[in-house]
C-alpha cells in the first residue's frame, strides 16, 4: 500500500511539472538595432531631396561611409526572443547634395513587441 501511494504521489507531481514545463523556458531579450523607421516616412523620400531633406524626415543614417561621401544607409536588424529575425536596409545615393538613387530591402514595419516596450517606458 505504501509502495502504491509512493508510486501515485511521484507520478502527480511528475505530471504536474510536465504541464508547466513551457512555462519554464529562459527569457530572451528581444534586440534592437539600427534605425527603426517607419514604413510611411521611407516612402516619402523621393528622388530630388537634399541631404538636410532627408535627415529631417528619416534622421541621421546608421551608416555613413567616409570613403564614398555619396552613399548614406539606414539599416534597421530586429531579433525577437523567440522568432525570426527582421532586417532592413535603405540605400540612398547623392549627386550634388540631391538624392539620385534609393534602394530598399526589407520592411521597416516597426514589430509590435518594440511598440509595447516603448508604451511600457513611458508609463
Amino acid at each position: 500500500m505504501q509502495k502504491l501511494l509512493i508510486s501515485l504521489i511521484t507520478f502527480a507531481s511528475l505530471s504536474i511539472t510536465g504541464c508547466s514545463i513551457d512555462q519554464l523556458r529562459v527569457y530572451k531579450i528581444n534586440v534592437q538595432q539600427g534605425n527603426a523607421l517607419e514604413q510611411e516616412d521611407v516612402q516619402r523620400v523621393k528622388i530630388g531631396m537634399t541631404r538636410r531633406q532627408v535627415e529631417f524626415l528619416l534622421g541621421s543614417p546608421m551608416l555613413v561611409d567616409p570613403f564614398r561621401e555619396d552613399r548614406w544607409d539606414y539599416v534597421f536588424y530586429f531579433k525577437p526572443g523567440y522568432g525570426k529575425p527582421q532586417k532592413a536596409t535603405l540605400t540612398l545615393w547623392f549627386d550634388n547634395d540631391h538624392v539620385t538613387r534609393i534602394n530598399q530591402k526589407g520592411d521597416f514595419e516597426i514589430p509590435d513587441q518594440i511598440i509595447k516596450e516603448e508604451k511600457l517606458k513611458k508609463r
